[in-house]
């Protein structure tokens, strides 16, 4: 059986997940140990040393060298650092490098050179969802690259991977709190007529030609999103609006797009504030995506977590369970850019469901600067006409005609 083949068999258990540990390993963990090249004779199960210790799996006991551990836990466990510590210390018992950690479904690798607590060891992991991962995690620890030397490369290249990524995180978190910082600030500013900065605006646009009859008032509408009582501020969350004078909102979605298609839902920062409308539409990777989903439901603000789903008091009982099945989703995909974080939530139609529209082909970014060089359709958000939607454009241009 060939790696792919036995990710697949293992993700045929996700509907009915093998019950328990022993489980796990028989129907999961021990063929794919099996497809990446180690026959039975190479896994040597719970080989206790003299002090009565042992890991759940010793791989290639006869090659010393190479000698490495495996330990298992049940596909519904959700791994943590913790779980690989005994295994770790069994390994620096025994003067061996490598220890691995799954489930079935989460692969983590520690590297015992490497000084520290077991978080400061795990080097590479992988979600067996993310077919192309699974398949390099698991190649280079198959028997053939274990032998040749080739596993160190990997976990050296796996380590500088995630201290980048961790690097462009912590630098993606700073900028979205400092743009939050100015979001806030220009609500402020430009929500009231009586803004110096909206003062200071509407003095240098009157001199332009066409705009000296424009008004405070016409800068407070553009900017909150329409006419609007200044002395009420946009509520926050999505309004849904009447659908008969309904506008698309339009996200840019480098990752709502995925969530969408996954979730059935919009996670962002709470307390967003939109115009009513009654559908989402996303554009990722310089389009416009077909699928134009309607909102369900929104949650302006709510920590992702059972406690604090459990603190909302007043939320409907079918609300609450969407939240608290969204937290299990997000649990299973080990995504830590939400949970246990505040977040607005909006439920919409899912991706096959009636309510749900699917435009005849995705609408091509054609939006260029003045000097010609290409230009962002959406950077914060912006809205369209549900009618020039249906019309059937091909490009961002045509869709934006009157």
């Amino acid at each position: 059986m060939d790696i792919e083949k036995a990710i697949e068999e293992a993700l045929g258990h996700s509907q009915s997940p093998p019950p328990n540990e022993s489980n796990t390993c028989e129907w999961v963990i021990l063929p794919i140990l099996y497809a990446i090249g180690y026959a039975k004779r190479d896994v040597v199960s719970r080989d206790a040393d003299s002090a009565g210790k042992f890991p759940d799996y010793t791989l290639l006991p006869r090659e010393t060298q190479n000698t490495f551990y495996v330990e298992a836990k049940a596909w519904k466990v959700d791994l943590e650092n913790g779980h690989a510590i005994q295994a770790l210390n069994y390994a620096n018992q025994n003067g061996r490098r490598w220890v691995v950690l799954t489930n079935g479904r989460h692969w983590c690798l520690y590297d015992n050179d490497i000084r520290g607590v077991a978080s400061d060891k795990m080097v590479a992991e992988m979600h067996l969802e993310d077919r192309e991962q699974a398949v390099r995690f698991l190649d280079a620890i198959g028997k053939a690259s274990v032998c040749s030397g080739i596993l160190p490369q990997f976990a050296a290249e796996e380590a500088d991977r995630r201290t980048r990524a961790h690097e462009e995180e912590r630098r993606r978190q700073e900028v979205t709190a400092r743009r939050a910082r100015l979001s806030d600030v220009l609500k402020a500013e430009l929500a009231g007529e009586s803004s110096r900065l909206l003062a200071a605006m509407l003095a240098h646009l009157q001199d332009r030609e066409g705009l000296g009859d424009v008004t405070a008032g016409d800068l407070v509408a553009h900017f909150t999103g329409g006419p609007i009582d200044i002395e009420e501020p946009p509520r926050p969350g999505i309004d849904r609006g009447p659908p008969s004078s309904e506008d698309v909102l339009v996200i840019p979605a480098r990752d709502a797009w995925q969530e969408y298609l996954t979730f059935s839902a919009y996670i962002c920062q709470p307390n967003r504030s939109f115009r009513p409308t009654s559908r989402i539409a996303f554009y990722a990777q310089g389009y416009v995506q077909t699928l134009v989903p309607r909102i369900l439901e929104t949650v302006p603000s709510v920590e992702l977590s059972e406690s604090g789903i459990s603190a909302m008091k007043d939320l409907p009982q079918a609300v609450r369970g969407r939240l608290l099945r969204l937290v299990g989703q997000l649990k299973a995909r080990n995504d830590r850019r939400h949970l246990e974080e505040n977040r607005e939530v909006v439920f919409l139609s899912g991706p096959k469901d009636t309510e749900t529209m699917n435009l005849p082909d995705r609408i091509k970014n054609d939006c260029v600067t003045k000097n010609g060089r290409p230009w962002a359709f959406v950077v914060g958000q912006r809205y369209v006409r549900l009618a020039r939607l249906l019309a059937g454009p091909k490009t961002t241009s045509e869709l934006l005609k009157p």
